[in-house]
Parts: C-alpha cells; sequence; structure tokens
C-alpha cells in the first residue's frame, strides 16, 4: 500500500466585532369576517405603520415587506369565524439609537403589532468576514505544520483550500447593555453583546522530508575530504 504523501486539516478563523446596526421583523394583522374587510384593516394598518417609519427618518431603500398572508381563522370548535391578514416588514436601522424611539412611535398602533426577529448587525462586516477568513488559512496552516512535525515531516507545496462555512455574523452575548429610548416615562434596555464572524477552510499539503530541501533541487556536495578525489 502506498504511503500516503499529503496532509489535510480544517482551520477556524473568528473575529468578533461590536455591532452598529440593528434589523427588525414588525408584523401588523387584523381579523374580519370576510377577506377584503381584513385585507382593507391592514392595509390601513401598515399605512399608518410607514408614516411611523417615515416621522422616524427610515427611508424606504431600510425597508422591505417579507410576508403577506391571509389564513382563515378558526374557532376552539372548528367553525370558521372570519380571516387573518398578515404583512411583515423588515426594516433596518443603521444608528442604535433609532430602537427605541421607533418601538415607542410603533406602540400606539395597537395590539395588532408584533416584533418576531430581532438581529444585530456591523457596516464592516466584509472587512471582518477577511479578517476571519485569513485567521482560518493560518489555524489551517499550523495544524498541518504540527501534524508533520509530529511524524517527522514538513509541509510542503498547497494543493487544496476551500471554504466549509461562509461568513456568518452570530450574537455573543456578554453581558453589556445598551439604553435604546432615553425620553419619555418608557425606557428600553437592550443587550447587543458581539457579533462573532466565523470561517472554516480545509487546506491539503505535500509532505517531504524535513532535509530533503526545496522540491526539484538537487543537494549540493560538500568538498571530499583530503586524500580523496
Amino acid at each position: 500500500m502506498k504511503a500516503r504523501t499529503w496532509v489535510e486539516t480544517v482551520g477556524v478563523g473568528r473575529r468578533s466585532a461590536e455591532p452598529d446596526g440593528l434589523e427588525l421583523l414588525l408584523e401588523m394583522s387584523c381579523r374580519e369576517a370576510k377577506v377584503a374587510d381584513a385585507l382593507s384593516r391592514l392595509a390601513a394598518a401598515t399605512g399608518r405603520l410607514a408614516t411611523v417609519f417615515e416621522s422616524q427618518g427610515i427611508p424606504a431603500s431600510d425597508r422591505r415587506t417579507r410576508a403577506l398572508n391571509v389564513d382563515p381563522w378558526h374557532g376552539r370548535s372548528g367553525e370558521l369565524l372570519g380571516h387573518l391578514a398578515r404583512r411583515a416588514t423588515l426594516v433596518r436601522l443603521r444608528e442604535l439609537d433609532q430602537v427605541g424611539r421607533l418601538l415607542i412611535a410603533a406602540g400606539d398602533l395597537g395590539d395588532g403589532l408584533q416584533i418576531s426577529q430581532l438581529h444585530w448587525t456591523s457596516s464592516r462586516a466584509p472587512e471582518y468576514r477577511v479578517e476571519a477568513r485569513q485567521l482560518a488559512v493560518r489555524d489551517a496552516l499550523a495544524r498541518a505544520s504540527q501534524m508533520a512535525g509530529a511524524a517527522g515531516l514538513v509541509p510542503g507545496q498547497v494543493v487544496r483550500l476551500e471554504e466549509l462555512q461562509d461568513s456568518g455574523g452570530f450574537t455573543v452575548h456578554r453581558g453589556q447593555r445598551f439604553l435604546a429610548a432615553s425620553a419619555g416615562p418608557a425606557q428600553l434596555e437592550l443587550e447587543p453583546g458581539e457579533l462573532e464572524y466565523t470561517v472554516q477552510v480545509r487546506l491539503r499539503c505535500r509532505l517531504r522530508q524535513a532535509d530533503s530541501g526545496a522540491p526539484g533541487r538537487r543537494r549540493r556536495r560538500g568538498p571530499a575530504p583530503p586524500g580523496r578525489r
């Protein structure tokens, strides 16, 4: 059986960062006996929500409709009572101090408003992903060197390198707190914590003897001992 002449390792790179933005998924819902009436009320409610967005300085480019549903509304015994119309809007906030003001203003819209998603973001995410990727490659190379050294070998040419996991931002809570609203009687404390961008790479490189020199080059012979030619 031919001995394996390469080593393969997996490297992990992580980059932590403080978030400077937030995405909220706001959902408006209305119940009515008829579909047309439920949609009409929903249109009016989402129109008021759009007015709140405008009053808080959130441009239309930072708002996107994520879902629009109309479902039957049944009672406990299964009888049809009407229909439930729902619309979900994803809102991107580029300043953290917007969060409290927006939620307090939107709270006046009534019980039909729900917040179903909260996702912290960073405007520097692309460069953090690059740093995490570089750290992952370095980690894979270090692991390859350690494994080769344990066998009395050294890593040589890299013949394969691939990314196993796309970079993503995950919230890691560190106990930090953020005062989202300071005006009025209502104050809202949020804990953004830290974002962690993680990348995994797989690396394969050739192995060679520690004293074999560079591939493709012949070792030079030293001078012959005295008395020999």
